[in-house]
């Protein structure tokens, strides 16, 4: 990796941005009281919820429309 050049760029480095985009996007609509879910019906969430904070839902609701 070039570690210097990515920082001369503003690029994050390490996996917290990971992380924490994974609490603020998964774990903040998943892990409600009370939640159950199945594999599947977590991954369907999980993208909804990625496309909303992505700011690509008009382009889901366009396809989910159509």
């Amino acid at each position: 990796m070039r570690y210097k050049t990515f920082r001369q760029k503003g690029l994050p480095i390490g996996s917290w941005p990971m992380e924490a985009a994974h609490r603020h996007v998964i774990q903040h609509r998943l892990k409600r009281s009370r939640q159950r879910w199945t594999v599947q019906g977590a991954q369907q969430v999980a993208n909804l919820r990625v496309a909303n904070c992505s700011g690509i839902w008009h382009t889901v609701r366009e396809l989910i429309l159509a």
